[in-house]
């Protein structure tokens, strides 16, 4: 019998907290009718990132919920499959509290991603940021959970450094940010640890001319700071040599969120290579799938949309 996850090698369901964690059928029901109906105006207006046009911010909300929707109902398939055992194991057991870290930028949608997954499974999260992010935060934070009705969504009061200092064995942090903070975070937690770290895309192909113009399409969208900046254009491999100089040291190559593949169909799925997620990608810089976005082979965060 086929596993009832049926997505690529490594990317399925379940990779960050245990398939025994169901879905919350209440709060599926309700993430279920804000992709059919969208987001009330003044919730989507109070999560807008202030990076995103006004006009184009409806359709980004719209993507990550129905991304989450998608993910959720996979997971509850998995979960409730007689073989479900038989899928790969998970990070972590789910006994605990989890700690979200977010970064500095994309409130609403690290939100989504992040920590929203682990709430959705019925799991405690509380949220966290830089202290003078600590507004916008809460405000993010209470939106979604209010929206879905999930009490356990909470932001943190304490600073980030106390909230990861209170973990234990049975907790989970989950963090966004910088390769270098991950050796900080583990050596005052005995949480596990679960980061994702990317700080840039890296786009390849095997046709120069394409990759020239789909990296220039990449960089109109650049923004400071960006995980989803374009870091690095190469021919073939993602470690191969740079075609452009656009990676800042050609035999140093970026530590990507995920890799851009040149492709005519954009209905592949994603890929698994040196680590990273393989995404599908058109000449206009169209993204097939998001799922596996994120994928750190240094800090262990399996992907997004696969918790």
């Amino acid at each position: 019998m086929s596993p009832p996850d049926r997505s690529p090698e490594g990317f399925e369901v379940g990779r960050a907290v245990a398939l025994r964690h169901r879905p919350v059928p209440a709060a599926l029901r309700r993430l279920r009718a804000l992709v059919r109906d969208g987001v009330p105006a003044g919730a989507a207006a109070g999560l807008r990132d202030p990076r995103i046009p006004a006009g184009a911010w409806d359709s980004v909300l719209a993507r990550e919920l129905a991304l989450t929707l998608s993910w959720a109902a996979r997971r509850a398939l998995a979960g409730a499959a007689p073989d479900a055992g038989a899928l790969p194991g998970a990070a972590w057991s789910g006994d605990g509290t989890v700690v979200a870290l977010l970064p500095r930028h994309g409130h609403a949608v690290h939100v989504i991603r992040r920590a929203l997954p682990f709430a959705l499974c019925g799991r405690p999260v509380r949220v966290h940021g830089h202290d003078v992010d600590r507004t916008v935060l809460r405000r993010c934070t209470a939106t979604v959970a209010e929206l879905l009705e999930l009490p356990g969504l909470t932001a943190g009061d304490e600073p980030a450094s106390a909230a990861v200092a209170g973990c234990g064995p049975d907790d989970l942090v989950v963090l966004t940010g910088r390769v270098a903070t991950v050796a900080k975070v583990r050596a005052v937690t005995t949480a596990r640890v679960l980061a994702a770290t990317g700080d840039c895309v890296v786009l390849v192909g095997t046709d120069p001319a394409r990759l020239r113009r789909t990296a220039e399409v990449l960089r109109g969208h650049d923004h400071p700071e960006s995980c989803t900046r374009l870091g690095g254009v190469r021919v073939g491999d993602l470690h191969g040599p740079a075609l452009d100089g656009s990676a800042a040291d050609a035999s140093a190559p970026p530590h990507p969120s995920a890799v851009y593949r040149l492709s005519g169909d954009l209905g592949e799925p994603p890929l698994a290579q040196h680590g990273y997620t393989c995404l599908p990608c058109d000449v206009d810089g169209v993204v097939g799938t998001l799922v596996g976005f994120a994928r750190d082979p240094i800090g262990g965060w399996p992907g997004d949309f696969l918790v």
